[in-house]
Formats: C-alpha cells, structure tokens, sequence
C-alpha cells in the first residue's frame, strides 16, 4: 500500500505521445467560510512517552502514547488515535500537531502486526473487534478524558473505518485519508486484479508512483506480520511472541487476494465496511485524492455516500495530479479543526465552514482550485462510423470495427491494432467532468466472456499530446454480480463499464476520447481465456450499441464544433 517509485516517461516517448506540461501549483480553496485556527484545549509544558499492552479478544495490541504533561506531571486529555501496521516506518511522527496544545498523541501496532499479538487478518474480523477494544480500553484510563478521534492514511486510516462500524464507546470522529472502504475494490475492479501502476499517459506524469498494491495481502503476511515484537522488557512480550508467531491465515488470505475468479463471498462481505458504514453514528470526515491509483479514489466516494446515518459528513479530495496521501491546500488546517469541533470540543463552526464535497479540478496543465462540488447532468456520446463520439442518433446501422485481444493504455493513441480509439470533435468551450463516467460496448465475438479496460482520454489539440482522465476494468462474467459469474452466448457481449470517478477539465480545442482495449498491461494481470479456442478477435458495434456517458457540470449543448 505504500508509495514506491518507477519511470514512465520511457514508456510515454514510445508510445509518441509528448510529456505533459509541468505541474501548477494549486489555488487556493473556495470555502463556505473561513476555517478556525487550531484550538488550545489546555496550558501545557512539555511531554512524555508512554507504552502499554492493551487486552483484546485476539492477543493484546501494543500502544504507545505522547503524553501532555505541565510541571513535570501527565495531564488527563482528550485522545488522537492511529491504529497502524507500519509500526517500522516510526510511531506518532504527528505528534507535535497535537500534543503541545493538550491533546494525547497515541499509535497502536495493528493485530498481528508490529509489537501486537494476534494473526494479521487482512482487514477482517479480528480488525475490527481488536480496534473497538483498543478504544474502548483508551477511554476507560485514568489519563484519558474519554473522548477520542482516529485518524491516518492508507491503512492507517482503513482501521479507524473498521472501528466506527463497532460503535465503541468513546469513540468520537474519525478521519479516514486516502483510506479502504471496501477490500475487494483495493485487490480488484471489476474482478480484474490490479498489478501495475504505470501512469504514462499522465495523470501524475512521467516518473510516477507505481500506486498499484499487488503486495497486499502477501507483503504483510509474509512481511510485516513475520517479524516478532521488538519491546523484548515488557512483561508480556513473551505471550505476544508465542500469539504472534503461530501459523495464521497467510494461505486463505493468498488465495483470496490472488484469485483469477474472484467471486466476492463471505470473506469479502466480512471486510466490506462500505456495507455496514450506515452503522456509523460519529461524525466523519473523508480525504483522498482524485489521483490516487492505489487505494482508488472511487473507495472514498462509496464511503462517504453510505454514511446515512452520521450527523456530520463531509469530502476532501484533492487533485487527479496527486496521488496516494492525503489532499493539499487547506486540508490540514481543516482536519485539526474538525478534530478540536468533535475531538476537542471546540464549538469552532468547522461544520458549517466546509461544504458538503470539497473537490479540486484539474486540467492538462496541472491542479486548480478546491470548490464544492458541481452540478452535473449526463450527456451521453454515441460512436459513429468514422471512429467519433457525437452527441444524439448518430446513423451506424450495423458498422462494427475490428480490433483484438490485447492492448496497452500508453500504446492505443500510437494506432494499436489491439485497441479502438473513439474521439469527439474539438470542443468548442471549456468543460468539467465531475463523477464518473460510463462506458457501454457491444462486441461480437464467439468468446463467452472478455476482459475490457477502457480509458477516457483528453487529447491535445497539437500532436499526439494526451493525458487518461480515468480508466475502468470489467471482466465480463461479473457484470451482473460481483458475486455470481454469468457467462455469454458465444455470439456477442453487450455490457456496461464503469470507469472512475475523477474532476477533471477539458479546455476548449481539446477532444474526448474513448480508447477500448480488452486488457492493460500496465494496470491489470491480464486473464487466459478458457473457452473454446479460436481467433481472439472482436468486433465493435458502432452507433448507439457504444457509447460514452459523461457528468459535465454547466450547458452541454453547442459543445463540439460541427
């Protein structure tokens, strides 16, 4: 899940597609009202270091706090609260944000990970049971003023989620940053499982992240989880080696999270907590960024619309030119102050200064100003016989293009003959697209089910110049159930993709485009057909069989030049 380097940029130059313009730096915000400043919740005057070995249901949690203290004493506080398997990347690097103006800074080792006891569960029960008792237990000590908030990223944040849906008492806000909501969707989209991360197209530019999380769940079951509990004093790490060192669900985990047909059963409903977020009664604030291809930005939007039943929620996504991590311009001031309104107590008006969604466009160019979010409506492009998307009835009749199985998202403007490239006429204004946009083919083909991997495209107006605003993955078998594969007739596909969410601007002499591949090699392993063998080709029904709907915000009529 954590963020590690790779070129791109070889692979974008072979593909002739120029290197996108350099980077702006972001605008400011667009606020409802002015955020609070960070409150001081009580006089303090230095800190200490605390650890304890918290009891739960499977083995105990290792925790360590930074105690507020005033003349050499601890003082009783409120709690922020990091529940982490990446207790070897260091614990409470935050702290100064917090503990200076009376608040305790704690960190705890997720089960089975870390100095904790217990098996690593893969987000699963044990989870969750173990991050309700640990804040249950934080809120009963004597050093706590039984108020407490979680938050952190990627995983870090994953868990406070996994404990709000228990309802522990104490337990007060959480706020999850660029965080799971569902562990299905961080293995697979679509049941296609994610590999690679390679962003040659854009988004974040040559010389990317590869934020793709293959190592999940193998590097924590055989990484992060092998290593014993280092704090070898404690009275109890004896116990805590002998819980943590014993054979676990390494094999079941592998086989789940691995899997080429990967029906989302029991083990997958366990660890949905997007499914179980209407048990979530606390306040709730959301952060990702719309360019995080690791833990994938649509994991922020599913949790955010199932909180029904919190009294505050909002959404903070940054840009599509950011990736895995948490928002830039004024989310950090934003989260302190959500913290002090719901952790500290602080009647700072947080609730009304952040709208609903705030969400930061981009363009070609690079980031651009946080605003709420838009109204969109739909506007649904159909193909035409001359390879264009075109707004209305365009006539097709029953044209169809060939194309074969294959396809790489970085090759397909290069005029691959394993992709379709779809695009509209130069756009005649400036346009948002904010939401997700949807994806219907139809393919004739004797295959009873395919891989598709299409990729909306803003293309330049000079050259090959391009950047993939957003992507999807369907493997045809789960288009009607994630969790009962379907197969086809053998004489044709007819199916709906969709891609993910982004807000991102297209400028005016630009044109979308939709590139249809049945794989991506830089996102996805691909998957061996295992039907009756023939040609592995396909071919596209043009017109309004495939077709490309997009949420635009403002008029959409008079878009594209004649």
């Amino acid at each position: 899940m954590r963020t590690r380097l790779a070129l791109a940029a070889a692979t974008l130059l072979a593909a002739g597609l120029a290197v996108p313009a350099a980077i702006a730096a972001p605008a400011p915000s667009a606020r409802a009202g002015a955020l609070p400043g960070p409150a001081q919740l009580q006089q303090v005057d230095g800190q200490t270091t605390k650890t304890y070995s918290v009891p739960t249901r499977h083995g105990a949690l290792y925790l360590e706090v930074v105690h507020p203290t005033r003349d050499g004493k601890v003082l009783p506080a409120q709690g922020v609260l990091t529940l982490s398997p990446y207790s070897v990347l260091g614990r409470n690097g935050d702290a100064q944000d917090y503990v200076p103006r009376g608040y305790a800074r704690m960190y705890s080792d997720v089960v089975g990970t870390g100095n904790s006891g217990g098996c690593y569960d893969y987000g699963g029960l044990r989870e969750k049971q173990t991050a309700f008792d640990l804040v249950e237990w934080v809120a009963r000590q004597p050093w706590s003023l039984g108020r407490v908030g979680m938050t952190g990223g990627s995983y870090d944040g994953t868990t406070a989620t996994a404990a709000a849906i228990g309802r522990p008492k104490g337990l007060t806000t959480i706020v999850p940053e660029a965080a799971i909501s569902r562990w299905y969707d961080y293995a697979y989209s679509g049941a296609m499982r994610y590999f690679l991360g390679n962003e040659a197209l854009g988004l974040q530019g040559p010389g990317a992240a590869t934020d793709e999380g293959f190592d999940t769940p193998f590097a924590f079951d055989f990484g992060l989880a092998v290593p014993p509990p280092l704090d070898v004093t404690s009275p109890d790490w004896a116990a805590r080696f002998a819980d943590s060192v014993r054979v676990c669900d390494e094999v079941q985990h592998t086989e789940k999270g691995y899997d080429p047909t990967p029906d989302y059963d029991a083990f997958w409903v366990e660890r949905d907590y997007a499914r179980e977020a209407a048990k979530i009664t606390i306040p709730v604030l959301v952060a990702h960024n719309w360019g995080d291809w690791n833990v994938k930005q649509d994991t922020a939007v599913r949790l955010f619309d199932a909180l029904t039943r919190s009294p505050q929620s909002k959404l903070f996504i940054g840009t599509r030119w950011d990736g895995h991590g948490r928002p830039g311009g004024d989310y950090k001031a934003a989260k302190l102050a959500w913290l002090d309104r719901w952790v500290g107590g602080v009647r700072n008006g947080i609730e009304t200064a952040l709208p609903k969604v705030t969400t930061q466009t981009s363009d070609d160019a690079g980031p651009l100003a946080f605003t709420p979010a838009p109204r969109t409506t739909s506007l649904r492009l159909e193909s035409t016989v001359d390879l264009g998307l075109q707004a209305g009835r365009p006539t097709a009749g029953a044209v169809t293009v060939p194309f074969s199985t294959g396809g790489a998202e970085s090759a397909g403007l290069a005029g691959s003959p394993d992709t379709v490239l779809l695009q509209t006429a130069p756009l005649t204004r400036d346009v948002r697209l904010y939401g997700a946009p949807t994806v219907r083919l139809a393919l004739g083909t004797h295959r009873t089910w395919a891989t598709l991997t299409p990729s909306v495209v803003d293309v330049g107006p000079n050259g090959p110049s391009a950047v993939a605003v957003t992507r999807g993955w369907l493997d045809t078998r789960y288009a009607g159930s994630l969790a009962t594969p379907t197969l086809g007739d053998g004489k044709s596909l007819t199916t709906t993709v969709v891609t993910k969410p982004t807000d991102y601007v297209f400028r005016r002499g630009h044109r979308i485009a939709l590139l249809v591949a049945t794989s991506s090699v830089e996102w996805t392993l691909s998957k061996a057909y295992d039907g009756a063998p023939g040609s592995p080709a396909y071919s596209l029904e043009l017109g309004s069989a495939t077709t490309l709907t997009l949420p635009l915000a403002g008029e959409t009529r008079g878009l594209f030049a004649p």
